[in-house]
């Protein structure tokens, strides 16, 4: 008996995920696969003769890897666009099961992950040469990848053609929207709230503001579950585009993955659909009637 509890033990030990320790991966081995995602859209939008796009301004904002891991997201979904454009098939993007935090090591894995899609794009549409090798990199920040995917993102702009549309963003709002339902329903909260009025003169920078009345209710719900939130009280609201809501939408969606760990749902959130014809309208609205559902949501026991 006792050499068959010996034997259970050294085969649990065996297969155990802790018996053999992970890799670690900093902020700045991820800035060097960043660098490489980097040098490989430079070669094709020198393929396309695309223009050069500028740096994204740098925001200051203290990022953590959860939220770099959506902008990771944003670049796939943009992967998508250059495939469709050429008239190749959507792949669906990656998404990541709930954690109360993601680690370097999983925003790592996002980068390979695009690089692997931007290499199939090279092969398929003929883009010829390989960028020079990528030096290890030293005191790098979660927030510096962050930036760094951001200038990637708006040089992928220049390849396509066209930034994210309000349809791009209606897309993500479904996807919060898809969250609070679902955090609803594991709460047993049971809600009759309807959308707002919609409202025809609506642009970008309404839809922005409601998305940070929306971030600050996340915000409230970190607090119950004791998850550190992301402080975006330095960000300037002007000149809003409907990729600046993009973006803060992945952002939302990024700050809701610790709460839906709190309460151990293990349920990813799901890959945009595609919609066609939505106006900020459409967005503003939507986003007005998730903000009225996770309102009603007052503690998560």
């Amino acid at each position: 008996m006792c050499q068959k509890k010996i034997f259970v033990f050294t085969l649990l030990l065996i297969f155990s995920p802790v018996s053999y320790g992970l890799v670690e991966i900093t902020p700045s081995d991820v800035y060097r696969k960043n660098l490489e995602i980097y040098k490989e859209i430079e070669l094709i939008r020198k393929h396309f003769n695309s223009p050069k796009t500028t740096e994204a301004p740098n925001s200051g904002i203290f990022m953590r890897p959860r939220n770099t891991s959506l902008k990771c997201y944003e670049i796939l979904v943009k992967i998508n666009i250059l495939r469709t454009n050429k008239q190749l098939p959507r792949v669906a993007e990656v998404v990541l099961q709930p954690l109360k935090e993601f680690s370097p090591g999983l925003v790592y894995e996002q980068m390979i992950r695009i690089l692997a899609e931007l290499h199939i794009i090279k092969d398929r549409i003929g883009v010829n040469g390989k960028i020079q090798p990528v030096k290890q990199q030293f005191g790098k920040t979660v927030s510096d990848n962050y930036h760094l995917l951001e200038t990637i993102s708006n040089q992928l702009d220049g390849i396509i053609g066209k930034s994210f549309t309000p349809s791009y963003v209606f897309a993500q709002n479904m996807r919060i929207l898809e969250e609070i339902n679902t955090i609803l329903g594991e709460l047993s909260i049971r809600e009759r709230t309807s959308p707002p009025n919609r409202n025809e003169d609506a642009i970008p920078k309404d839809v922005f503001k409601v998305a940070l009345q929306l971030l600050e209710e996340v915000k409230r719900l970190q607090r119950i579950a004791g998850v550190e939130s992301i402080d975006l009280s330095s960000i300037k609201i002007t000149n809003i585009t409907p990729s600046d809501v993009f973006g803060l939408t992945g952002v939302i969606i990024s700050e809701l993955q610790p709460i839906k760990a709190y309460l151990r749902i293990s349920k990813v959130t799901p890959a945009a659909n595609i919609y066609h014809d939505k106006y900020p309208a459409d967005v503003l609205q939507l986003m007005g009637w998730t903000l009225r559902k996770i309102k009603k949501i007052r503690t998560l026991n």
